[in-house]
């Protein structure tokens, strides 16, 4: 059913990306933003001063005093099914941070729940709307690459010693240790660009102390094949994704916000040497002027994928449709996060984790 008038929605978790939602959230002429609840009551304060919004100590008063309709979960990833299905038993929407939880067998519950109450779950997939990424995904749509033959994607991250998580904090208790964290990007969007993933082939690095370091996987989907790495060594840290296509190829850096298209040109051999540096220097320098341009008008920020994500949220919600990530979509990512962490050697059991692998 559409909405007919704005969108009661609430925060649960006042974590440092509650902030990203926040601001973005209150762009939307289709969203009041009504309260926030946390268990921490000093982060809780700080933050609800901060957007001056009703504070809120637990779940139900959150739900009695608010009364939201829709409740942004943005809790640490082993809390996202019980609080998920406890808001969808209580009759309330439910947008849950990714990943949609650490096993299958809890995503299956969270998309039963959401089907039996008729309520609506969907995952922050934000990078999926980066700008680049959607242009990529409308060169693909639109058959300018041709076939799609493969995909690539490569998320990297420079951690030291220094940014790894104390004991207490709950990145510490992540499957595989920190290398969990930064892994549901880079496959979502493997899993959305391939589709159903039929057979995967896992290769992991350790380091000096035993850590996870770097995962490589090779995946046959049902659109292509392609391969996934996920590194905490290289450096500088990349976020690439490639689209081989039959046509074109193009390559998306997710850390300048650029696209490159590569295309075969029927030219002299000699001049076909140099005649691609200069089609993608041209490209790299469109881009950057865009880019600096938009820095200067203030419309270059973090994380703008999930804006634009937002909005496709709350104007197809108004609408009556569909979210632009499914429950079903949400799941498919953990499935295939399970997958690789089993093949990478690491137990899911809550019990086992203890940030290396076996």
């Amino acid at each position: 059913m559409p909405f007919t008038t704005r969108i009661r929605v609430a925060l649960l978790g006042c974590g440092r990306i509650a902030d990203v939602h926040a601001a973005y959230l209150r762009q939307l002429p289709e969203v009041a933003l009504v309260g926030a609840c946390d268990l921490d009551s000093a982060g809780r304060e700080r933050f609800t001063a901060r957007w001056q919004l009703p504070t809120f100590a637990d779940v139900e008063e959150l739900i009695a005093a608010a009364e939201p309709q829709v409740v942004h979960v943005l809790t640490p990833p082993a809390t996202h099914a019980k609080l998920t299905i406890e808001l969808l038993e209580a009759g309330l929407h439910v947008l849950v941070e990714k990943p949609m939880a650490l096993m299958l067998a809890d995503a299956d519950a969270m998309v039963a729940v959401a089907r039996r109450t008729g309520r609506l779950l969907t995952v922050d997939h934000n990078r999926w709307f980066d700008p680049v990424v959607q242009q990529a995904r409308a060169l693909l749509a639109a058959g300018r690459l041709g076939t799609l033959v493969g995909v690539d994607v490569f998320a990297g991250a420079a951690v030291g010693e220094g940014d790894l998580p104390e004991s207490g904090h709950w990145k510490a208790s992540l499957p595989g240790g920190i290398l969990y964290d930064l892994a549901p990007h880079p496959v979502y969007m493997l899993s959305g660009f391939l589709g159903t993933v039929d057979q995967l082939h896992v290769v992991r690095r350790l380091d000096a102390d035993g850590r996870l370091q770097e995962l490589r996987a090779a995946a046959d989907g049902a659109h292509a094949t392609g391969s996934l790495t996920i590194s905490l060594a290289t450096r500088p840290p990349m976020n690439l994704i490639t689209l081989y296509g039959s046509a074109m190829t193009a390559q998306v850096n997710l850390n300048n916000m650029t696209l490159i298209v590569r295309r075969t040109r029927r030219v002299p051999k000699l001049i076909g040497k140099v005649l691609p540096n200069l089609d993608e220097a041209a490209q790299l320098l469109r881009a950057t002027v865009v880019n600096g341009i938009e820095f200067v008008r203030g419309r270059q920020r973090f994380y703008p994928g999930m804006g634009l994500h937002f909005r496709a949220l709350y104007q197809a919600l108004t609408a009556g449709q569909p979210p632009p990530v499914s429950a079903e979509d949400g799941r498919a990512a953990v499935s295939l996060l399970q997958r690789l962490w089993e093949q990478a050697g690491v137990s899911m059991e809550p019990n086992a984790r203890k940030g290396a692998p076996a």
